[in-house]
């Protein structure tokens, strides 16, 4: 059974203007402890979390050659569309992305929480199993980033795509064929 951490971004408003995109880093329960400990490792002194955004050239390098050594895959589903809030490109890629997990079969997946807005992905979920979009043995769990440190591949899978909508597809390239992409 696979476990998957999921994180959002938009893309570069001014290069990629409307784009969102979740991805979901997924691994075998037996990867986790090895994983989480991966991530630990990279944080700076000082650093609450791992993270993308604000990380340096050489910085976004290094996690990218952590991230490609995991035994992890990538699911990312984008989507673009003009004017739309992010709510709504929310909505839209877990309407993809959770049927999917489902089928994998991924059993949990654990978004960085946004605090009250939580509660729409559970009620989300809740809708595809009363429509049997979904079976019942999908959970979502929310955390912390800086207390779940798997959520920190999710990110630098994110940052790698959104490189990649604006020209830089070296970090996406580094990753291989562990990154799926999917666009609704």
């Amino acid at each position: 059974m696979l476990t998957a951490w999921a994180d959002e971004s938009g893309s570069q408003p001014d290069r990629d203007p409307g784009t969102y995109l979740i991805a979901a880093a997924l691994c075998e329960a037996d990867d986790i402890p090895a994983l989480r400990a991966a991530m630990s490792e990279l944080r700076l002194p000082g650093e609450k979390k791992v993270h993308w955004h604000g990380s340096s050239d050489a910085r976004r390098q290094d996690l990218i050659d952590a991230v490609a050594t995991l035994p992890v895959a990538g699911f990312v589903v984008v989507r673009s569309e003009s004017g739309a809030a992010d709510r709504r490109h929310r909505r839209k890629c877990l309407e993809y992305l959770l049927p999917n997990l489902a089928n994998m079969p991924c059993s949990q997946i654990t978004f960085e929480s946004r605090g009250q807005l939580d509660r729409s992905d559970t009620d989300l979920l809740q809708k595809f199993r009363a429509q049997k979009v979904v079976s019942a043995g999908l959970r979502i769990d929310h955390a912390i980033g800086r207390a779940e440190p798997a959520l920190a591949v999710a990110d630098i899978v994110c940052g790698a795509v959104v490189q990649s909508r604006v020209g830089n597809a070296d970090y996406l390239a580094a990753l291989g064929n562990a990154v799926e992409l999917h666009h609704v």
